[in-house]
C-alpha cells in the first residue's frame, strides 16, 4: 500500500512537472528548436560520451571505498554502477540504489550492513560535493543571476524585497550550510553515539519511526566513512567524485552551447545542484518531469535563455543523459550475466 502510494505521489509529480514544462512552451515548439540544431550531432554525441564517462568514473570512485574488498576490483565497480544507474532509468522510486547494494552480497557474499555502508560512502561523496558545488556556484555566479529583474522589488509577507537580496542571501546561506553540512560530517565521523542519544531525545515527540529513522542516517555516514583504510583511498574518491561533477557541468555547457548559449562553469553548476536536488527524491522511472521542470527553470529565470531554448536544453541533457546511460547499463548486465529477476529479489532483500 504505500508503495502503491509513493507511485501514485510521483506521478501526479510528474505530470504537474511536465504540464509547467510545456505550458508556455509548446512540444511542437521545443521539438523544433531541437531538429534546427541537429547539424551538431557530433556534440550531442559527445555529450552521451561525457555522461557515461560520468558512470565510469563513479565506478573507479566505488572501486576505492571498496578497497578493502580486493576480490571486486575495478571492473566490477564499474558494472555494479552501471547496473545502478539503469535501474534508477527504468524501475520507480530509484530502485536502482537496491540493486547497488545487493549485488556484491550476492556475488561476493559481502554481508549487507558491509554493503550497505559502501552504498553509503558512495552518497556522502555525493553529498559533499554537491554542498561545495552550491556554495562556489553562488560565489562565482551570483552576479549573473537573474540580472534583469535583480534590482525589481516585489511584495512578500507585507515586506518589499528584491532578487538582488535574494540572491545575497542565498549566496550567504550556502556557505553556512557547507559549514554546518563539513562540520556535521566530521562531529558524526568522530562522536556518533553522543549524536544519536540527542537525535533520539529531540525527536521523541515525533515518534519512533522517524527517531529510528534519523538514528539510523547518523549510522550510514558513520558506517560509510569507516570503510577507508587508507587516506590514498579518500583521497582518490575525492578527485574521483570532482570528475564525476565535472562530467555533469560540462555536459550542461556543450548542450547550452549547441543552442547558441554559453555558460560559465559555475552557472552550469547551479543548474546541476538545482536539477541534483529535484531529482534525489524518489520518483518515476528517468526522472521524468523533474529533471526538465529544475533545468528550464534554472535556465529560464536564472540566466534569462528563453523559454523555448531553455526547454530544448533541458530534454536534450535528459536524453543524452538517460538513454546512453541505459545503454551502457544493459552492456553491463550483459557482461555479469544477469537477468531483471536480480532487481526484484534486491527490492526484496534490501527494500
Amino acid at each position: 500500500m504505500k508503495r502503491v502510494l509513493f507511485l501514485l505521489v510521483a506521478t501526479l509529480l510528474c505530470v504537474i512537472c511536465l504540464w509547467l514544462t510545456f505550458r508556455t512552451a509548446s512540444f511542437e515548439e521545443v521539438w523544433g528548436a531541437i531538429r534546427a540544431e541537429a547539424g551538431a550531432w557530433p556534440w550531442f554525441l559527445a555529450s552521451g560520451a561525457v555522461m557515461v564517462s560520468n558512470i565510469v568514473f563513479r565506478g573507479f570512485r566505488y572501486d576505492r571505498i571498496l578497497a578493502g574488498r580486493p576480490e571486486v576490483g575495478l571492473k566490477k565497480s564499474i558494472t555494479l554502477t552501471g547496473i545502478m544507474f539503469l535501474g534508477n532509468s527504468i524501475l520507480p522510486l530509484r530502485a536502482g540504489e537496491a540493486i547497488r547494494i545487493f549485488l556484491p552480497m550476492r556475488m561476493f557474499g559481502i554481508p549487507l550492513a558491509s554493503s550497505v555502508s559502501f552504498h553509503a560512502a558512495d552518497r556522502l561523496f555525493d553529498f559533499v560535493a554537491i554542498l561545495v558545488l552550491m556554495a562556489l556556484s553562488f560565489v562565482f555566479a551570483a552576479d549573473t543571476i537573474a540580472v534583469d529583474a535583480a534590482a525589481k522589488s516585489f511584495p512578500l509577507l507585507g515586506r518589499e524585497y528584491n532578487f538582488e537580496s535574494l540572491i545575497a542571501a542565498s549566496q550567504n546561506s550556502t556557505i553556512v550550510f557547507l559549514v554546518i553540512g563539513f562540520l556535521g560530517v566530521t562531529v558524526v565521523c568522530l562522536a556518533p553515539e553522543p549524536i544519536k542519544k540527542v537525535i533520539a531525545m529531540l525527536t521523541t515527540p515525533l515518534g519512533e519511526r522517524w527517531s529510528s529513522r534519523l538514528v539510523g542516517f547518523v549510522d550510514h555516514i558513520h558506517h560509510g566513512v569507516s570503510v577507508f583504510r587508507k587516506p590514498k583511498d579518500v583521497l582518490l574518491a575525492a578527485f574521483w567524485t570532482f570528475m564525476v561533477w565535472y562530467m555533469v557541468i560540462l555536459n550542461v555547457q556543450i548542450l547550452a552551447g549547441i543552442f547558441g548559449e554559453s555558460l560559465t562553469w559555475a552557472q552550469a553548476g547551479l543548474i546541476t545542484v538545482l536539477v541534483a536536488a529535484a531529482v534525489s527524491l524518489p520518483q518515476l522511472p528517468g526522472y521524468v518531469g523533474t529533471f526538465q521542470l529544475a533545468f528550464t527553470v534554472g535556465l529560464h529565470f536564472c540566466f534569462g535563455i528563453e523559454q523555448v531554448t531553455a526547454a530544448a536544453i533541458a530534454w536534450s541533457a535528459w536524453f543524452f543523459q538517460i538513454f546512453p546511460v541505459m545503454s551502457f547499463g544493459f552492456l553491463c548486465m550483459f557482461y555479469e550475466g544477469l537477468s531483471f529477476r536480480s532487481f526484484s529479489e534486491a527490492q526484496e532483500t534490501v527494500g
